[in-house]
């Protein structure tokens, strides 16, 4: 299976209000507020980490283990994605 790695959409907007983030999507007329735990993955879903990247980050970051940060990073980008928030995309983004 390829490598899948999370980046926003462009027509999304958010901003983070403490440990806490707001996203705007237009196209849906929607706004998504997250939790500390979700706000960091919405953050490093910047087209440069992988899942696997992610979860790293969040168990050394956050009091979980490595397979409850794999498994709420993999479900939580889904739904993102289910929600036309972010796409998948194969190659890291360029600096």
């Amino acid at each position: 299976m390829p490598t899948r790695i999370p980046l926003h959409q462009p027509d999304t907007a958010s901003r983070l209000f403490d440990d806490e983030a707001v996203i705007i999507a237009p196209r849906a007329n929607r706004v998504h507020m997250l939790n500390p735990e979700a706000s960091r993955i919405w953050a490093l879903a910047d087209g440069s980490h992988t899942v696997a990247d992610i979860a790293q980050i969040l168990t050394q970051e956050f009091d979980v283990t490595a397979d409850h940060a794999l498994q709420s990073a993999s479900n939580f980008l889904q739904a993102l994605a289910d929600k036309n928030l972010i796409v998948w995309v194969s190659s890291p983004k360029q600096a």
